[in-house]
């Protein structure tokens, strides 16, 4: 017996990725790692991950988004989907918030020439830091990660315009947690505010300088 628990602990030394998934469950108590072992763009690599943590009784937690200019809503939304799914799961050991993100060629298509704002490195690096986002994984292309990422709930938001109809969520996932925006402000409301406050300074820039200039060109008419 002591034989048999040596050699599945040493098959699991060997393989980095069963050590990158147990060191991520334990990212949950004391211990953290660096960005890299939870950012994954492999994914083919994804796959395996979740497999593993799916075979551990893991539950898994699904999102994603650009989380362009990240804001309060931002992070209370992840929070409060991953809170939403453990009262549905109350009996897991461990709940893993796998959380998307639009690369920025896939936000151009989306959103437009001027989007993203934040590079995506950047935006991804931001999520590290949130204690319930355990895996990033970026998006390439539209609805890819519905079949990349085996999940048990699906955390969606009623402000997300261009989703797939619920009727095919349904299909992907065991539930679906649709909340509410998490906050007044948006991306694109924040956007458009900097722009028009843009404009307006640029506007008030060119008056005096109008002003200047005719006032001069009056000076030497009355000359």
């Amino acid at each position: 017996m002591n034989q048999d628990i040596t050699a599945v602990k040493s098959k699991s030394e060997v393989n980095p990725l069963h050590r990158r998934v147990s060191r991520i469950l334990k990212t949950n108590t004391t211990f953290t790692i660096p960005f890299e072992e939870r950012y994954v763009p492999d994914h083919k690599e994804v796959v395996k991950m979740i497999d593993m943590f799916r075979s551990m009784g893991c539950v898994i937690v699904f999102m994603t988004g650009v989380w362009d200019l990240f804001h309060i809503g931002h992070g209370d939304y992840i929070e409060k989907g991953k809170e939403e799914a453990r009262k549905l799961f109350p009996d897991a050991e461990h709940i893993i918030m796998v959380v998307g993100i639009d690369t920025d060629a896939f936000t151009r298509l989306r959103k437009g020439p001027n989007r993203p704002i934040v590079p995506e490195d950047e935006r991804a690096r931001v999520l590290r830091h949130l204690r319930p986002v355990d895996i990033i994984v970026p998006q390439y292309e539209a609805d890819q990660l519905f079949k990349v990422v085996k999940h048990d709930v699906r955390v969606i938001s009623h402000s997300t315009a261009d989703l797939p109809g619920l009727e095919i969520i349904q299909k992907q996932c065991t539930h679906i947690v649709n909340l509410p925006p998490q906050a007044e402000t948006s991306t694109t409301a924040r956007i458009r505010r900097l722009s028009f406050d843009g404009a307006v300074s640029t506007l008030l820039k060119v008056k005096g300088a109008l002003i200047a200039a005719l006032e001069e060109v009056s000076n030497e008419i009355e000359k």
